[in-house]
């Protein structure tokens, strides 16, 4: 019986710390919120259109708009030092975007290190990884 004890320990403490980090996040989403201006998804697709293209912008829209409410994703945002996501997230939206879309994420280049965490940054490099994927096809 202590076993199961145990288990239903984990689980709480589990729910528990999910519960803290989902507050934390949603609190930082509506600092950043209050912070800057929320586009709209037209502002937005317009805002990172000079560097990439529409469907690389509607891409992160839909891929990081849910997760960042009440906050509209922005191009200005720096996703790694402004708001507390996994450092791994990129990672995963990188692999995403190369699945859906029949790229081997592995040949893509890489991050360079002085370059900005930004969503507009982030979405300049899509459009230059998928360029080079596309010209040596």
């Amino acid at each position: 019986m202590s076993g199961w004890w145990f288990a239903a320990g984990c689980v709480g403490l589990f729910l528990l710390l999910w519960a803290l980090m989902e507050r934390r996040w949603r609190s930082e989403a509506a600092k950043l919120a209050a912070s800057r201006p929320n586009l709209s998804e037209d502002e937005f697709l317009k805002a990172v259109a000079d560097v990439s293209d529409p469907d690389i912008a509607q891409y992160l829209w839909e891929e990081i708009a849910d997760h960042w409410s009440p906050a509209t994703p922005h191009p200005n945002d720096d996703f790694l030092n402004r708001l507390s996501i996994d450092p791994d997230e990129p990672q995963d939206w990188l692999e995403r975007f190369c699945q859906q879309r029949g790229y081997d994420w592995r040949a893509w280049p890489m991050w360079d290190e002085g370059r900005p965490t930004t969503v507009r940054s982030f979405a300049g490099w899509l459009a230059e990884g998928r360029r080079r994927a596309e010209a040596s096809a």
